[in-house]
């Protein structure tokens, strides 16, 4: 089978070559280290010091290009990029892959033993002119240059894609649903751990229990494989340690094992996190990341036809030479936030918030949530992107959304494998259903910068991932 699909393969590029044409659709990979120094820590404030690097810090990308364009799909082990440090990446990042930042998606995983960036917070915190917003602006450019050299380097080695392929396998005993309804109607709020008998008991709640995996293949084997999976991806922090957790435990163990490129996104787990399995041990740290990684490599294998078992599934199998030019495109829509100005996100409220006595935490959140506004009012507007593939598509999303979200993008696009990735522009955080604004209880909403926006963002999932927008 294998010296056949050399045969076809070695047919093809001799006839786009004889042609002048080529390939329908290239790809290459990158990876840069962008790890923070110890020390003072480039962090806007939950990670101010950072003592010691557990595991080094990387963004893992691919560079399509197909029809003439190029696009940068990416993760980084960071907790956020925000406002104009996202900008910042994003344009570095379009400019070595010699394309626009508007087809570059760049996803955080959102590991809380990881940096937030966000120089427009740093300026309001502490001054355009002083040293923490100097030093943290510097490790911006500094890390995102290395991407885009990283970028620059892998430009050569783009190479053909034969097929795709889109997979899946469930994950057991990992993700939980962190609002956990009572009898009385109130919430009770199950963080990404918890020791608690009651949190642990309860329910795992609304969540999508699907590891999602887009394998690319050249003539012989698998060059790259992205998962996607809903949880917030993080077990013990707050320690100044530098870690990429449990997605990147084992992402790493598989790429190992493979010799495959791997590539993690957190999907839409503004809501969701490994609560109900996860009480802050290193052994529970361990046992997460074996069933992280059970899952992956059960969706890697059914994906390269070594594994068949009733939890993984090949959904969809993507011959790249067939598809019609109109078959890869990336489409963008706008999605429309609103400024929150109730409780402590009036204006009032937060001076008072921003006053140099106020704890450090009241400052922090009222900086970041008035470069948000700050930001909105002067009419930015979020982008999100689809890339499509055949029957795959690939959903970029910002901020922390709700699981419900990536449930409709979903079911939206039944006829075909979505693969949904939260965490791009993170100024927003978290945004969910128009309910949460009525809840008794619950978390998110209280780091939520926009208010109801749910059918702003369905609006917008439907007109990029709907059956009519795939014809």
């Amino acid at each position: 089978m294998a010296q056949r699909l050399v045969l076809v393969m070695a047919t093809w590029l001799m006839a786009t070559a004889a042609l002048g044409a080529e390939p329908v659709l290239q790809l290459a990979t990158f990876r840069a280290d962008v790890t923070p120094p110890i020390g003072d820590g480039p962090c806007v404030g939950f990670m101010p010091k950072v003592d010691s690097v557990e595991h080094p810090l990387e963004v893992r990308g691919i560079v399509l290009r197909a029809n003439g364009q190029t696009f940068v799909i990416a993760a980084i082990d960071y907790q956020g990029l925000c406002n104009s440090s996202d900008d910042e990446f994003r344009k570095r990042m379009a400019d070595a892959a010699e394309t626009t930042p508007d087809r570059v998606a760049l996803q955080s995983l959102h590991q809380h033993s990881a940096p937030v960036l966000d120089a427009d917070a740093m300026r309001i915190l502490h001054g355009d002119d002083s040293e923490p917003v100097r030093r943290h602006i510097a490790f911006t450019n500094q890390m995102a240059d290395r991407v885009a050299t990283a970028i620059r380097e892998t430009l050569p080695s783009l190479r053909p894609v034969v097929r795709i392929s889109g997979s899946r396998a469930k994950a057991e005993r990992l993700a939980s649903n962190r609002r956990v309804p009572q009898p009385d109607g109130s919430l009770l709020v199950r963080g990404s751990a918890t020791r608690d008998p009651q949190l642990q008991e309860a329910p795992e709640g609304l969540i999508d229990p699907w590891l999602r995996t887009v394998t690319f293949f050249d003539a012989e084997r698998p060059i790259a494989q992205l998962h996607y999976y809903a949880t917030h991806p993080m077990s013990f922090y707050g320690d100044a340690r530098i870690s990429w957790d449990v997605p990147g435990l084992a992402r790493q163990r598989l790429e190992q094992e493979t010799g495959v490129f791997q590539i993690y996104f957190t999907g839409c787990g503004g809501n969701i996190g490994m609560g109900k399995y996860n009480d802050a041990t290193h052994a529970a740290r361990e046992q997460l990341t074996d069933r992280m990684f059970d899952a992956m490599r059960r969706s890697a294998r059914i994906a390269t036809g070594d594994e068949s078992n009733e939890t993984a599934k090949l959904d969809t199998t993507v011959e790249v030479q067939s598809l019609k030019p109109a078959e890869i495109a990336w489409d963008q829509a706008e999605l429309q936030f609103t400024v929150r100005e109730d409780g402590h996100f009036a204006a009032a409220a937060l001076r008072d918030q921003l006053q140099a006595g106020r704890p450090l935490s009241d400052r922090l959140k009222a900086a970041m949530f008035s470069a948000w506004s700050n930001r909105l009012n002067t009419g930015h507007r979020v982008i999100v992107s689809r890339m499509k593939l055949g029957s795959l598509q690939l959903v970029h999303l910002p901020g922390e959304p709700f699981v419900e979200f990536q449930l409709f993008a979903q079911q939206a696009a039944s006829d075909s494998f979505v693969c949904v990735a939260g965490y791009g522009e993170c100024g927003v955080w978290y945004f969910g259903p128009d309910s949460i604004f009525r809840d008794q209880g619950g978390y998110e909403q209280t780091w939520s910068f926009t208010g109801p926006c749910q059918s702003s963002v369905e609006s917008v999932l439907n007109q990029l991932v709907s059956p009519k927008k795939m014809q």
